[in-house]
């Protein structure tokens, strides 16, 4: 009788385990299936799926983008060497003194035809190339020959120096001042000047010529 009790109890143990094992069985392979089907590849059938598969590509690419670290633009060696340039232009133009701007104003207007009571590059006289030039240079001066040779210190031949005014007498009365000039360049060898002549009208030439050394009469100092 306690036999056939102990081998029901087995029994009952063995069919009890064997059901247990088949119910784990089951979830396992449920589970599975269940992933399975989560990976399988979707068909697309039709033009919309399409479009809507690729809005979702693009989303999640956007959404995986991971930020970059903005960069500093870089200043390359041209565009150091472009400011500096400028830079350097800048400085040059405002360290021109007075003297050198009224002379490269006054270069301006070489070719521009003589007239007299003229100053402008329609036409222009001695002492309106003087007058203009020096306005423009920011110095107010004087506006026939005479006024500025009263306005000048006189000073001697040796001493003259660029952006001095030369006077000359080019009429009858050797002893009147009735021209104007402007030193460009002094040398060793020359003293040049602009002025405005009647026949060449604003022009450079040199005290060695023999018509304006033949002329001259004295020489003065605006500043």
């Amino acid at each position: 009788m306690v036999n056939r009790i102990s081998l029901s109890r087995k029994r009952t143990h063995s069919t009890a385990t064997s059901l247990f094992l088949r119910i784990a069985f089951l979830l396992v392979f449920t589970a599975a299936l269940v992933s399975c089907g989560s990976q399988k590849p979707q068909v697309i059938t039709t033009k919309a799926e399409a479009r809507e598969l690729s809005s979702q590509d693009r989303t999640t690419q956007n959404t995986n983008v991971v930020p970059t670290r903005s960069r500093r633009k870089e200043t390359t060696n041209d565009e150091i060497e472009s400011e500096i340039t400028e830079e350097e232009i800048a400085e040059s133009t405002e360290s021109l003194t007075t003297i050198d701007s009224a002379i490269q104003y006054a270069m301006e207007y070489q070719g521009t035809r003589y007239r007299y009571g003229g100053s402008t590059n329609k036409g222009m006289d001695c002492s309106g190339l003087i007058n203009v030039s020096f306005d423009k240079a920011g110095e107010q001066v004087p506006r026939t020959s005479m006024s500025l040779f009263q306005a000048t210190q006189p000073i001697d031949i040796k001493e003259i120096q660029k952006g001095d005014l030369m006077f000359f007498a080019t009429g009858r009365d050797r002893k009147k001042i009735n021209h104007v000039a402007l030193v460009t360049e002094v040398t060793p060898a020359e003293i040049r000047f602009i002025h405005a002549t009647v026949s060449q009208g604003v022009t450079i030439s040199s005290l060695n010529e023999p018509y304006w050394l033949g002329k001259y009469l004295s020489s003065g100092r605006l500043f």
